[in-house]
């Protein structure tokens, strides 16, 4: 254990910035209907990193080229028609099956949009099952965030989740990865990411039907209390899901009587750290 609830002197108070309430979410955008949109506007919500993950294993190369292709131009105009903005992450998931050649045509599209600059980071990558093809295929693009200085979002594993994880740590470490969420974290994992020295390695603590509830959200908080180092999402995607599981956290921090300072670190503050460019990024969007 690494702290607890009343000890939060591990944040830095002078990085300290007032966001007006401003809220980020992480989803999976692509698979949201138009109600879903406007839902998430009367929340309050504006700003959504938007992570590619396909509902099944690519029999072709042609699919990550498709799916990048909608999620870089399509998918930032339709939200953008209800005043939501897109900010696209792209990235090859963890697959078990696929083929070594889908995986080398698939990532030079993947460089090729990274190129375009239309993209804010990859992922979501990772080793959901631990397979030599998971781990290469990540190693390959953790590669490609180095080249381009571009932060990651990682999946955390499904099985053998800490020795796992300790092993997508190493390689982010090894990579020269300087930014990265480590998203999906529980609390057998949580404390392998918050023990990593490099402040900017977020853990991303999902939240929803699919995932841990908002009172095991407050738990890991209570448990460790790195406001500085927690990241709040949805991750909403293609299966049963709740739209509500950011903002019933926040509620639920709020009713704790978490101070206002530290709960807008981790629904915001915290992914300016991981993606710096969304500051600007969002103002250009605004204009």
């Amino acid at each position: 254990m690494i702290s607890n609830v009343h000890d939060l002197t591990m944040f830095d108070h002078s990085t300290h910035q007032t966001y007006s309430g401003e809220k980020i979410d992480l989803v999976h955008s692509i698979y949201r209907t138009v109600g879903d949109i406007k839902m998430f506007r009367h929340m309050g919500i504006r700003d959504l990193i938007s992570v590619l993950i396909l509902p099944f294993t690519p029999t072709s190369a042609e699919s990550f080229n498709d799916f990048f292709s909608w999620y870089c131009d399509i998918e930032i105009k339709r939200w953008k028609k209800h005043f939501v903005r897109i900010h696209p992450v792209l990235g090859m998931p963890p697959a078990r099956k696929l083929k070594s050649k889908i995986i080398d045509s698939g990532l030079v599209f993947l460089e090729d949009y990274i190129k375009s600059k239309k993209v804010i980071g990859i992922g979501e990558i990772g080793m959901g099952f631990g397979t030599k093809d998971e781990y290469m295929q990540m190693k390959r693009q953790l590669a490609l965030a180095s080249k381009y200085d571009l932060p990651v979002i990682v999946q955390a594993p499904t099985i053998n989740k800490v020795a796992l994880t300790s092993i997508i740590l190493k390689e982010i470490t090894k990579a020269k990865v300087s930014r990265a969420i480590i998203n999906h974290c529980d609390m057998e994992i949580v404390e392998l990411v918050l023990r990593t020295p490099n402040t900017n390695i977020k853990a991303g603590i999902t939240v929803g039907q699919q995932a841990i509830s908002p009172e095991e959200a407050f738990n890991i908080f209570k448990t460790y209390s790195r406001a500085d180092r927690i990241v709040l999402n949805s991750s909403l995607g293609y299966k049963d899901s709740s739209l509500f599981g950011l903002t019933n956290t926040i509620e639920l921090f709020e009713e704790e009587n978490i101070d206002e300072e530290f709960l807008q670190r981790m629904y915001y503050g915290n992914y300016l750290d991981v993606f710096p460019s969304l500051s600007t990024r969002i103002k250009l969007m605004l204009g």
